[in-house]
């Protein structure tokens, strides 16, 4: 069964719906590394993982609400086994309370025919289920490396994609933050959303053309995220508003990801090396912190 344009873009998704407190924050801190951290930069992070004067890390809105691996449903018509994470890119409205309830509407965006891939580009709307206020807005581009060609030369069938998340500056980081990754931490990860084997099991790995079980880029862009808001102390009365990362390479468990950050006028371009290889590049923005 090939990827069908027309019947994947105009699928329904049902609303999800998550109730969530401070053991879930905590979790997905710890699934992204928080705690780990020896650069001086990072700073102490016992608020992202202490149930006292906890603090969500933004970013933690990506797992909430999340519908799980979707793409292995077969009437999607993907080859799921073939699909990796190609970009997220994240806009923070409003800022995410250690416990609530959250609704989340998800939809297929775009799909361009790129082959011998497909992109697809899902956006999830996160919102306070009481209040209906907006928490963030979530577009995750993956790559079907096994869909490509589905439109056969028909324009029609084949989406523009939003403009390229830009390449970092030339010049030297102004700083740079060196954050640890536990060999264990993909396994961890997933408890939080998504149960994608090729993040834990060795053959699904080497299936997919890995050496071994790589982290989520989403756990990555919630690294990204601490180095960030390590980033925000010299700025007070600033949050994070939008979150771009670009993926490049795969990054595994065990070894260290260096995030470079280039200051701009309202926020930073960044780039994440592991064993010196690029591996992410991207672009933050700050917002006012809400009175």
């Amino acid at each position: 069964m090939a990827l069908d344009y027309r019947s994947l873009k105009s699928h329904i998704f049902a609303p999800e719906r998550q109730a969530y407190g401070e053991d879930d924050c905590i979790l997905y801190a710890l699934g992204v590394g928080a705690g780990l951290a020896e650069d001086e930069a990072v700073g102490d992070e016992t608020r992202y993982l202490y149930e006292q004067d906890l603090r969500a890390l933004p970013a933690m809105a990506c797992v909430l609400a999340y519908p799980g691996f979707w793409m292995r449903d077969p009437r999607h018509g993907l080859d799921w086994s073939q699909v990796v994470h190609g970009e997220q890119r994240m806009r923070f409205p409003g800022s995410l309370p250690t416990r609530g309830e959250v609704v989340c509407q998800m939809e297929v965006a775009r799909i361009a025919d790129k082959s011998p891939g497909a992109f697809v580009v899902t956006r999830r709307t996160l919102s306070d289920a009481a209040t209906g206020r907006e928490i963030a807005v979530i577009e995750q581009l993956n790559i079907c490396r096994g869909d490509g060609g589905y439109s056969g030369g028909d324009a029609a069938l084949s989406d523009a994609l939003a403009a390229p998340i830009p390449a970092p500056p030339a010049a030297p980081p102004d700083s740079v933050i060196v954050l640890p990754t536990s060999r264990n931490q993909a396994a961890l990860y997933r408890l939080n959303a998504d149960r994608n084997p090729l993040h834990v099991d060795p053959a699904s790995a080497r299936r997919a053309g890995y050496a071994r079980p790589i982290l989520h880029g989403a756990a990555l862009l919630g690294m990204v995220n601490r180095a960030l808001e390590a980033a925000l102390r010299q700025t007070p009365g600033l949050r994070l508003g939008e979150l771009d990362l670009r993926f490049m390479a795969p990054v595994y468990p065990g070894l260290d990801v260096a995030v470079s950050l280039w200051r701009q006028p309202q926020g930073v371009a960044l780039a994440c090396h592991q064993a010196g290889a690029l591996c992410a590049q991207g672009r933050a923005a700050w917002t006012k912190e809400e009175q």
